[in-house]
């Protein structure tokens, strides 16, 4: 990946995770490391309804809960898991992971860039 293409994948993340309207709280690198992503930041714990609000302020992804796959994620959910939001300056940049046990079962990828 070229320098010139990480600059404006580093700058649409940070644009979009440090939003002045509605900034998302990010846990430290270390807990996205944790979790294999090392060039990646996570929130902290998400509901559904503040996931799909965030992609609806953002236009990241207006209406997830009519995806298929939001649905599959749904429906595997068990109390305890945990919703987040992963921007990563490498791979994919932006997702929500469903994490249950300090270990991501499913990733919901967003279309931000297609």
């Amino acid at each position: 990946m070229t320098r010139l293409v990480r600059i404006v994948t580093t700058g649409i993340a940070l644009a979009v995770l440090g939003c002045a309207a509605a900034p998302i709280k990010m846990e430290p690198r270390s807990f996205a490391k944790r979790l294999g992503l090392p060039n990646c930041r996570a929130s902290v714990p998400l509901s559904q309804s503040e996931a799909i609000e965030i992609g609806r302020k953002w236009e990241l992804y207006p209406n997830p809960e009519d995806d298929p796959e939001w649905i599959k994620m749904a429906a595997i959910q068990r109390p305890g898991d945990q919703l987040r939001l992963v921007s990563c300056t490498v791979g994919d940049p932006y997702f929500y992971a469903l994490i249950r046990n300090d270990t991501i079962v499913f990733k919901f990828h967003l279309s931000v860039l297609d």
